[in-house]
């Protein structure tokens, strides 16, 4: 008996990789989005497996009543825009890349985005850029700092840190950084018994660490006042990580010079009258980017490429199971 080609729906199909599109229609019958009227829930009640990024949330209200779906498809690392408890209730298993570790050692975008991002603030390299297309030449107006001969400090030494740690050290910095993970890699960065600690000695803080309940507003008013002078941070993990109005509060006291966030907490309903991007618009101490860690074609290619193949034996399993699914 052929075995039933699932029904699968592409919720962003914007710059989807071309190669792995036509994987996925070797073995699926693949819908591109964008999803129906009504948000995701539609989609999860028609099609067998749903592939979303990050501009779709998945709440347990989806996921209310008879569903057809069994597989979420999500190239990414970060869950916490999808009620996995919910999910798994549900019976809908999710094909992501947490802990696919060999995989992500490959895979560099979000680390060289936040190399950027602090050498862009500390250069002041997009108000100088904005000056120049107003037709000013001022070079005194954006005297910078370097990172050489400095302390980066690091929250989270897991892949991303320690690629980070890496990064850090190639430029002359002396790293710093905060886990209690037990294997904490010695070797590339020095280990401060707190976050209190790390903020006190680091000249650059970079963090990466999973969002999960335990680490929401794992950084805030208590950490920003021990910071040292001069200190910028960094955060393209997840916003919630950060009590965004202590460091709002940090940047206009001046205990902390200056951040760059990829990320915000409640992204993506992030308006003209948030208050991070109102104190953005007159103090180039502050950076903002829409989400763009991860947003490379390079790594998309990859990470969709390993999502749909995983996806794939998912479905196999599934079906090896139920041969013939609800329909």
């Amino acid at each position: 008996m052929r075995a039933l080609r699932p029904r699968l729906l592409l919720a962003e199909p914007a710059g989807f990789t071309p190669e792995v599109l036509r994987t996925l229609r070797q073995w699926a019958e693949v819908e591109l989005g964008p999803v129906p009227d009504g948000g995701i829930g539609p989609a999860l009640r028609d099609h067998d497996i749903v592939w979303i990024r990050l501009g779709h949330r998945v709440r347990a209200t989806d996921l209310a009543g008879p569903i057809r779906c069994r597989i979420l498809a999500v190239p990414a690392t970060g869950l916490d825009h999808l009620d996995v408890e919910a999910c798994a209730q549900a019976g809908v298993q999710i094909a992501a890349l947490r802990g696919e570790v060999e995989f992500l050692r490959g895979v560099r975008a979000t680390a060289e985005h936040a190399l950027g991002l602090a050498l862009a603030l500390l250069r002041r390299i997009p108000a100088a850029h904005a000056s120049v297309l107003a037709g000013r030449w001022d070079r005194e107006a954006f005297r910078g700092r370097e990172l050489f001969g400095r302390v980066a400090g690091i929250v989270g030494m897991g892949r991303l840190g320690s690629i980070m740690a890496g990064y850090f050290r190639a430029l002359g910095m002396t790293v710093a950084g905060y886990d209690p993970r037990e294997d904490f890699p010695e070797g590339l960065a020095r280990r401060c018994a707190s976050l209190e600690e790390l903020f006190s000695v680091a000249d650059v803080i970079s963090v990466h660490v999973a969002y999960t309940p335990a680490t929401r507003s794992l950084i805030g008013e208590a950490h920003f006042a021990r910071a040292r002078p001069g200190c910028i941070v960094i955060n393209t993990s997840r916003g919630g990580i950060i009590d965004q109005a202590a460091l709002l509060a940090a940047l206009e006291e001046g205990r902390v010079a200056g951040a760059a966030l990829d990320v915000i907490d409640g992204e993506p309903n992030v308006g003209r009258d948030h208050p991070l991007a109102v104190y953005a618009r007159t103090h180039d101490t502050l950076l903002l980017t829409p989400h763009l860690g991860g947003n490379t074609s390079d790594s998309l290619a990859k990470a969709e490429g390993f999502i749909a193949e995983k996806t794939r034996r998912m479905w196999e399993e599934l079906t090896a199971r139920s041969p013939a699914p609800c329909r």
